[in-house]
């Protein structure tokens, strides 16, 4: 069995507020403090984390809800929020909704009824029915990149100007046709979207800028099928694919290497986001780093922010972006 506070404050000589004044980081001699660590450490004494929630009223935990783990982004991001909730002496309890609206709403309501302090999330729900359903829960919320309302504190990045900065990094290698890829797209009706439809937007108000550059937008989930039609029919200009994600770009590369084709001597391929396991991706793919290790750590900071302050107003935290010019353009 565990020892206990009584048991560490027998052993030392001192009273059962001494340890945990000692225990909690709080003023006492210092040469008392050590002895009294020490005790806690040989006897692998465990803090009741229920016993000190019920004392103060505070369960210290954050409630994170992910679409899923596959995608590397989202692991990217649920590390970097660990770690950062660990650093500030908060818990997280990580929930997955499988990309699901029904169970997305699910586990939101789940984790507030738990006693959650805050709850991050990447929504894929949307819309005024959806806002008010957080707002209900009266438990500080704050979304990683999908916009829910400007009720709600959102983490991002400008979206918008990303995506035109990247077309303007495509057109400065003199590439004279870029299609679009973000399939994410087709879902735009009934999910949450926002972060694709910014790039989308952006996309096509660099269009604009570029009269002479052939520009086409490819929002579908089936969209190899139309990548293969223009490498084998349409590659009589300079063309480079910009994906709406990384992942996207590497089923592109995977297709590309079993077709033949050589990147980026027969096309161009640019992605987004800067996910980790690029490093080991050759050639090494150009993209937009979105900060996603600076998002989520952000994220979190405002999380706490919200939760600790008696006042907190709503914001759009806007993180830079950066061009990383590698080998496929």
């Amino acid at each position: 069995m565990a020892i206990t506070v009584n048991q560490i404050a027998e052993q030392c000589g001192v009273s059962r507020t001494t340890v945990l004044r000692a225990l909690n980081g709080g003023s006492v001699s210092k040469d008392t403090k050590e002895r009294i660590l020490q005790v806690a450490k040989d006897n692998n004494y465990r803090p009741n984390l229920l016993a000190r929630s019920l004392n103060h009223g505070r369960t210290m935990s954050l409630g994170v809800v992910t679409i899923n783990i596959e995608n590397m982004y989202f692991v990217q991001s649920l590390n970097t929020i660990n770690k950062e909730a660990d650093k500030r002496g908060y818990f997280t309890n990580i929930v997955v909704c499988d990309d699901s609206l029904e169970w997305e709403k699910k586990l939101i309501q789940g984790l507030a009824e738990r006693q959650m302090e805050g709850i991050l999330i990447n929504p894929i729900n949307k819309g005024k029915e959806f806002e008010d359903f957080l707002l209900s829960l009266h438990v500080p919320v704050v979304c990683i990149g999908n916009q829910v309302s400007e009720k709600i504190t959102t983490v991002q990045v400008n979206e918008m100007v990303a995506t035109m900065d990247a077309v303007k990094h495509i057109v400065s290698k003199g590439y004279e046709k870029i299609l679009f890829i973000c399939p994410p797209l087709e879902m735009k009706e009934v999910k949450n979207t926002y972060t694709h439809e910014q790039r989308e937007l952006g996309f096509r108000n660099a269009m604009g800028m570029y009269p002479d550059v052939n520009m086409h937008v490819i929002g579908k989930n089936e969209f190899l099928q139309e990548v293969q039609t223009v490498c084998k029919n349409n590659l009589d200009k300079r063309t480079a694919f910009l994906c709406s994600g990384d992942s996207y770009a590497l089923m592109i590369m995977q297709w590309a290497a079993k077709e033949g084709y050589e990147i980026p001597k027969d096309f161009g391929l640019m992605g987004f986001d800067d996910i980790s396991v690029l490093q080991y991706i050759s050639p090494k793919l150009t993209t937009v780093s979105t900060n996603v290790e600076g998002v989520a750590s952000t994220a979190v900071v405002e999380l706490i922010q919200q939760i600790e302050s008696e006042v907190y107003s709503p914001k759009s935290i806007y993180l830079n972006h950066k061009i990383l010019d590698r080998d496929t353009l």
